[in-house]
């Protein structure tokens, strides 16, 4: 099996695996199910997840390298210089999670409710990226409230708890966008 082959079977048992959760729930998260979305065998599956913790595992490394990775190069990609660099990318960079596909939303709940310890690598990335937010040239509280108000709108869209329209929205974002614009 090619290299590309065995990376794209990984991807699609990853989407598989997130589809499920989206749709029907963490119960229904199995191997068998997982292979049978994914057009597998389960022995295909177990080839590259050899347990359904590890899937799982899988599901919130893969989602969370693209995550930190996708702020970090909105981040390299800011050529204004801004002084709120990392607070904006992180602003854009989890929007697009909640606009793209959700699937960082699923392994998080996946391993929150299988087995929470598949998280410390994942926290351990959100503390390192949280420092780098208070390293942005805007006041500490600032940012504290537009992270607050970040991981609030995104847990509020995920779980479709009373999620704002589209207008709302926007006007939120561009007014958490503009508190990013005001120095100490």
């Amino acid at each position: 099996m090619s290299a590309s082959n065995s990376e794209d079977k990984k991807n699609s048992i990853l989407t598989a695996a997130a589809d499920i959760v989206k749709e029907e729930g963490v119960a229904k998260l199995t191997l068998e199910a997982v292979a049978k979305k994914a057009g597998l065998s389960k022995g295909g599956l177990l080839y590259h997840y050899s347990s359904k913790e590890a899937l799982i595992k899988g599901m919130v490394q893969d989602w969370a390298y693209n995550y930190f990775n996708g702020i970090e190069t909105l981040v390299k990609n800011n050529t204004k210089g801004k002084v709120s660099s990392w607070t904006n990318a992180y602003i854009k960079g989890t929007l697009c999670d909640l606009n793209t596909d959700k699937r960082l939303s699923s392994a998080l709940i996946a391993a929150f409710f299988t087995n929470p310890s598949l998280l410390e690598e994942y926290k351990k990335q959100y503390n390192i990226l949280l420092s780098k937010l208070m390293s942005d040239d805007i006041d500490p509280i600032k940012v504290t409230i537009i992270r607050l108000a970040i991981d609030g709108f995104w847990f509020s869209e995920i779980f479709e708890l009373s999620p704002l329209d589209e207008n709302l929205k926007n006007d939120v974002i561009n007014e958490l966008t503009q508190m990013t614009m005001e120095e100490k």
